[in-house]
């Protein structure tokens, strides 16, 4: 049904003791059932205590307001609920019964700590920027956004550079990896960044002969006909990685019989130290 243009709309306070998006976000589906200009909102953010929350409540009794709100705190919770109902402002608690509900099923408190939906989204979207990071910057690919990366992993071909990315950048870091080969001149970038974010892999040479002739027998050829799983170039590959690695004084893990996880949890040891 239409509204009528000449009443005042009718004022509701998102009261929060965070920013207030869940509350606002539920007040909107709401009053979208409703024409545009009948409620006008007003949020009210990082009501964490008494006196900020009887200021609210007093402005919303003076204007007539419908309060909808998120308070995690238990006690502060329902003193608001209490007083709201005292002074007859109409109060709309959207987390109280839930939580109480949860809190019975579980046989648990819940933690009462503000926000922290927010931080489980911000935590998230940085995890799949960082893995779209780890892609862009896979295999020597946008050497030029290495700059902005947590981690920068160098090694021959089969030490596992991109799983371990892949691995990191589920943790949130933004990584890149470089492929090393005696033929081509490693990108200028990765002896501009500073060496404590690089990382080179090495492994025994016999352990790479072993991974990549299996390599090659999946792919369906004769690793006695390529060069690529002969101890020689392997050998060769090894050396000229360790002196790239030198050059830029990184720190050097040898992978040989390690599980990924295992690198990645050293290299998380090393930043945070």
């Amino acid at each position: 049904m239409p509204y009528a243009g000449d009443r005042v709309p009718l004022p509701v306070f998102i009261v929060s003791d965070f920013t207030g998006e869940t509350a606002e976000h539920v007040a909107k589906a709401a009053i979208s059932q409703f024409a545009s200009d009948a409620v006008s909102l007003n949020r009210f953010r990082y009501i964490n205590n008494k006196e900020r929350a009887r200021e609210v409540l007093e402005q919303a009794a003076a204007e007539n307001a419908l309060v909808v709100c998120t308070l995690v705190d238990h006690d502060l919770r329902r003193w608001f609920m209490e007083k709201a109902q005292l002074q007859k402002n109409e109060t709309v608690d959207i987390l109280g019964p839930i939580l109480d509900m949860l809190e019975k099923r579980l046989e648990h408190p819940p933690l009462e700590t503000p926000g922290l939906m927010r931080r489980m989204d911000e935590e998230y979207f940085r995890r799949v920027k960082a893995i779209e990071f780890a892609i862009k910057c896979d295999d020597g690919r946008g050497a030029e956004y290495l700059h902005m990366s947590d981690v920068v992993i160098l090694g021959v071909s089969r030490t596992s550079k991109t799983p371990l990315c892949m691995y990191l950048a589920h943790r949130g870091f933004m990584v890149g990896n470089i492929p090393l080969i005696p033929e081509t001149e490693p990108p200028k970038e990765i002896f501009e960044i500073a060496p404590e974010k690089v990382f080179g892999l090495t492994v025994q040479p016999e352990k790479l002969v072993e991974i990549r002739r299996e390599r090659l027998r999946l792919l369906g050829l004769d690793s006695e006909l390529s060069s690529y799983a002969q101890w020689e170039r392997v050998e060769e590959e090894l050396q000229f990685a360790k002196n790239i690695m030198r050059r830029i004084g990184c720190r050097i893990l040898n992978v040989t019989n390690r599980a990924i996880e295992e690198t990645a949890q050293e290299i998380l040891d090393y930043l945070r130290a």
